[in-house]
């Protein structure tokens, strides 16, 4: 019965967070979480751009959105290491969704409870994501498709 208890506390937790504008407006669409042990994995669809952005140059719309999406990451991972603490690492993997076909993949994330030195300060999310053991792949700001491994 505990898993279940930490799989509703977690989308509480999840909900509250996009409730509080922790995320974005749009809600991050979770297409699979599997907890094994002390093992999770976790897929999600990137979220399309914020609204509020649209009448941004398109260079700064990207780099807002891709904030946003190393943001959300970092949030996953805090969201399921707290919420399941016999879970010690995680692979995490976002995707974007690009309507009709395959969704391509955009971030991975081989990321483990202890981290070490990643909790100096780092102004950067980019460098941030990158020292929590994300992988991705940055071309003029914007997120780009990498190849699956």
């Amino acid at each position: 019965m505990r898993p279940v208890r930490n799989i509703l506390d977690l989308l509480y937790a999840w909900r509250g967070r996009v409730a509080l504008a922790e995320f974005s407006r749009m809600r991050i669409q979770v297409v699979r979480l599997c907890i094994t042990g002390d093992s999770a994995e976790c897929d999600w669809l990137m979220r399309p751009p914020d609204q509020w952005d649209h009448r941004l140059p398109p260079p700064v719309r990207e780099e807002h959105r891709t904030g946003r999406a190393l943001d959300d990451a970092l949030q996953v991972r805090e969201l399921i290491f707290r919420g399941f603490p016999e879970v010690h690492q995680a692979k995490l993997r976002m995707y974007r969704d690009i309507g009709g076909s395959e969704p391509e993949l955009m971030l991975v994330g081989h990321v483990e409870r202890e981290t070490h030195g990643a909790w100096r300060p780092v102004a950067s999310i980019v460098a941030r994501a990158r020292l929590f053991g994300f992988r991705f792949s940055l071309i003029g700001g914007g997120l780009e498709r990498i190849a699956p491994s």
